[in-house]
């Protein structure tokens, strides 16, 4: 029926991504979650989820053909029903400091994980998504961004200056976002930015705001409300909107 989503989320091993996979489950909405890792089986805590409707897909996004092989899995699963949601939320925070020599490879690995990995999978997924489309009217692309990517709410020092890099990307991310919200509208394919918050992951430290689950159980409250008008656009996880 067009109440049972079947949703396709990224980096589910660990951090935001597995709280992510444990509240979309709790949502009798979901029919499947495709929850990708790079190796499942450095991913205990996801494989140790009984629900029927979890499928571990390993994945690796800085190659094509894992991605391929990824998404010819969800597809054998799900058929010509498509995905309706896909959850972008692998991701990594690699310090550089702008007041030293620049090391190019860190600061690239931002910008590879962060935006080209999400831009090559999200490509990837396209006709998963129009299929999700065709049968439910829309699908929904999620892009798990950052407040530090806003430009325009960036401020002073704080946080230090050696986000810098992960800052851009998220940026980046978010151009991407505004970008497919509208090329692929036709499609009935929408794209919103989502904040996660400040979260006591490894990446947030414990010094972080706020759980794994308030944070991650406002995101899915979040994203099943999105409509036409939240495409294309930036909120944080209690679904309040962001200035790019």
């Amino acid at each position: 029926s067009a109440m049972s989503k079947n949703v396709v989320l990224t980096g589910g091993n660990r951090g935001i991504g597995l709280g992510l996979v444990k509240e979309l489950l709790k949502n009798d909405q979901v029919a499947k979650v495709f929850a990708t890792t790079r190796s499942p089986s450095k991913s205990p805590e996801l494989l140790s989820i009984t629900d029927p409707r979890l499928h571990v897909v390993e994945m690796d996004a800085d190659s094509d053909e894992s991605i391929s092989r990824a998404v010819q899995q969800v597809a054998k699963s799900v058929g010509s029903s498509g995905i309706d949601f896909l959850i972008n939320n692998a991701g990594v925070l690699l310090p550089i400091d702008i007041n030293a020599p620049i090391n190019r490879k860190e600061a690239n690995k931002n910008f590879e994980v962060n935006c080209v990995a999400t831009m090559a999978v999200t490509y990837a997924f396209k006709e998963l998504l129009k299929a999700g489309a065709k049968r439910a009217g829309h699908s929904q692309v999620v892009n798990i961004s950052s407040v530090l990517g806003s430009i325009s709410l960036t401020w002073g020092s704080v946080p230090p200056r050696h986000f810098t890099a992960y800052n851009m990307s998220k940026a980046a991310l978010n151009m991407y976002t505004k970008t497919i919200g509208t090329e692929w509208k036709a499609d009935g394919i929408r794209a919103t930015a989502i904040c996660p918050g400040w979260v006591k992951t490894d990446m947030g430290t414990d010094a972080a705001e706020l759980t794994v689950e308030q944070s991650t159980s406002n995101i899915v409250s979040t994203i099943f409300k999105l409509g036409e008008a939240n495409s294309g656009l930036f909120y944080n996880h209690k679904f309040e909107a962001y200035t790019w």
